[in-house]
C-alpha cells in the first residue's frame, strides 16, 4: 500500500512536494500562533456540541444536553454531518466527561475539552489545501497552477481566523474541496459508476451545510442541459446525471422522512429558515445612502472606519452588530417578535405563527423583487471578505465564469457553479456574514490558480518582447 501511494506522488516531482509541504506548514504554524478564542463553545457551537455528545453517549441525533435523568430521544436539530465528525473526535480523549450540560449553557467549558477538535478543524483546513491542489492539476494539468491552487487556502489567513469555534465551516470547506475534486476526476472515466463518488461527497456536504439541498435541483437542470447539448454522448451523460442523482437524493429523502416521523413535517434540519430570512429582509429598508455605507462599511480591515468618516451616525450606526436599531438585532429578534403577535393575535400554535411570519417575509420579497436583488449586490460583497486574496480572486472568480460560459468549458462550469451557488444563496436569503462564504472559497481557489497562470503568461511574453528589443538594438548599433 505505502509503494503504490510513493508511486502515486512520484509524478508530482519534487519541486511539487515541496512547495505543498512548504504550505502546509506556513498553514499549521500560522493557525498555532494565532490568539485562542476563550470560548470554542460560544453559540452555535453548543448546538454542535451538544449533538455531538448525544450521538456519542446515546447515538441519538439530538442537538440539547439534558439532565442525566431525563431521556434522550431523537429530535429534529442542526445538521448532523459535523456533530458526527466530533462525536468521533471527542471520544479520543476524556472530552465526553469535561463538557457537561450545566457548564455549557452556562458561560462555556473552557479550552481543554475542545482541543482534539480544533487540531480536527486545523488538519481540515490543511487537506483542503491539498485538496485543491488535485484539484486544479486535474482542471488545467498544469503542476504551477496546482501549487496556486492549494497555496489559495494554506495562505488564505482570514479564512482561518474563525478555526477554534467548533462550528461546521472548516468541515464545509473541505467537502467543498472534495466535491470540485470528485466531479473533476468523474468527468474524465467512462463509467457511470465513478459519478457514486462526487454524489456522495455532495450528501456529506449537504449533511454539513443545508443550503445545498436547494443547489441539487439547479445541479440536476444543469447536468440536464449539458446532456441536450451534448448530442454524440447524451447517453453516458444521462447515464452519470441518473447515478449522480439517485444517489445524491436517497439519502435526503431518507433524512427528511427520518424527521417526518418525529414532527409530521417534511423538512431537512430544524426551522431557521425564518430567522434567516428576517436578518435578510431588513437589509432591503436600505435607501440610496446606506446603499453606498454598506459597501464601505463591509470592505474588510478599516471599511468601518472609512464609512464613519464619509457618512453621517445615523447611517453608519446601525450597521453595527449589537445597536438596538440595527439591522441585525431588528432582524435576528423581529422574526420571535411577529411570532408571539400571531400567537396572541390569531390563536395559533407557535409553528403555524412561524409559518405564517416567514409567509409574510417571503411575500416582502416578492413584493419587490428588483430592490432584493439590488440589496443583494452589498451583501455579496460583504461575504467575498472571507478571502484573503479578495480583491484578485472575485473579480478573477467573475471572469473565469465568463470565459467558460464562452469557450462552453463544461468542466470549468461544473467546478465553478458550487461556489456560485454558495455566493448567491446566503446573500439572497441570509445575513451573509464572511465565514457563510467559506464554501466559495474553492472556487476562489481555482480562479487564484488561473489568474497566477495568466501572470505568468504576461511576464513571459513581456520577457519575451524585452529580450527581441535588446538584440535588435545591438544589430542596429
Amino acid at each position: 500500500m505505502l509503494r503504490n501511494l510513493v508511486a502515486k506522488l512520484k509524478p508530482l516531482g519534487k519541486s511539487q512536494i515541496f512547495w505543498c509541504v512548504l504550505g502546509a506548514t506556513i498553514c499549521l504554524v500560522w493557525m498555532g500562533t494565532l490568539k485562542e478564542t476563550e470560548h470554542p463553545d460560544y453559540a452555535d457551537a453548543s448546538q454542535y456540541i451538544g449533538s455531538a455528545i448525544n450521538i456519542a453517549k446515546h447515538g441519538v441525533v439530538n442537538d440539547g444536553l439534558h439532565a442525566p435523568n431525563e431521556p434522550v430521544v431523537p429530535s429534529i436539530s442542526r445538521e448532523p454531518g459535523y456533530p458526527l465528525l466530533l462525536s468521533v473526535v471527542f471520544q479520543l480523549d476524556d472530552s465526553l466527561d469535561k463538557i457537561t450540560r450545566d457548564c455549557l449553557y452556562k458561560g462555556g467549558c473552557g479550552t481543554e475539552p475542545y482541543v482534539l477538535g480544533k487540531w480536527t478543524n486545523r488538519l481540515l483546513i490543511v487537506a483542503a489545501g491539498f485538496v485543491m491542489f488535485f484539484a486544479v492539476r486535474g482542471i488545467t494539468g498544469s503542476p504551477f497552477a496546482a501549487v496556486f491552487g492549494g497555496m489559495h487556502i494554506w495562505l488564505n489567513h482570514q479564512a482561518h481566523k474563525n478555526h477554534d469555534y467548533m462550528i461546521s465551516d472548516p468541515l464545509a470547506l473541505f467537502l467543498a474541496s472534495l466535491l470540485v475534486f470528485s466531479i473533476v476526476w468523474a468527468w474524465k472515466k467512462s463509467n457511470p459508476v465513478a459519478w457514486i463518488f462526487p454524489a456522495a461527497v455532495f450528501v456529506s456536504l449537504t449533511f454539513t451545510k443545508a443550503v445545498y439541498i436547494y443547489f441539487l435541483p439547479l445541479a440536476l437542470i444543469a447536468g440536464l442541459i449539458i446532456t441536450i447539448l451534448g448530442k454524440s454522448t447524451w447517453r453516458s451523460s444521462l447515464s452519470n446525471l441518473l447515478v449522480f442523482a439517485f444517489v445524491a437524493i436517497t439519502p435526503i429523502l431518507l433524512w427528511m422522512d427520518r424527521n417526518h416521523d418525529i414532527t409530521g413535517r417534511y423538512q431537512f434540519t430544524d426551522s431557521r429558515g425564518g430567522i434567516a430570512l428576517s436578518t435578510r429582509v431588513v437589509f432591503n429598508d436600505m435607501d440610496f445612502v446606506d446603499y453606498l455605507a454598506a459597501f464601505t462599511y463591509w470592505t474588510r480591515g478599516a471599511g468601518d472606519g472609512w464609512a464613519e468618516d464619509l457618512f453621517p451616525p445615523e447611517v453608519v450606526q446601525p450597521f453595527g452588530w449589537y445597536e438596538e436599531n440595527g439591522y441585525y438585532l431588528r432582524g435576528q429578534l423581529g422574526f420571535g417578535k411577529r411570532v408571539n403577535e400571531i400567537v396572541e393575535t390569531e390563536g395559533l400554535t407557535r409553528v403555524e405563527a412561524a409559518d405564517k411570519a416567514e409567509k409574510e417575509l417571503k411575500d416582502a420579497i416578492l413584493l419587490h423583487p428588483i430592490k432584493h436583488i439590488a440589496t443583494t449586490l452589498p451583501l455579496i460583497y460583504r461575504g467575498i471578505w472571507i478571502d484573503e486574496f479578495a480583491v484578485i480572486t472575485f473579480p478573477s472568480f467573475i471572469m473565469l465564469l465568463v470565459y467558460a460560459l464562452k469557450r462552453r468549458q463544461t468542466v470549468l462550469l461544473a467546478v465553478l457553479l458550487p461556489s456560485l451557488f454558495s455566493l448567491v444563496f446566503y446573500a439572497t436569503f441570509s445575513l451573509n456574514v464572511a465565514r457563510y462564504q467559506m464554501t466559495a472559497l474553492p472556487g476562489f481557489s481555482i480562479a487564484f490558480a488561473f489568474f497566477a497562470v495568466w501572470v505568468r503568461g504576461k511576464a513571459h511574453n513581456w520577457s519575451s518582447s524585452r529580450r527581441c528589443t535588446s538584440a535588435k538594438e545591438k544589430k542596429n548599433a
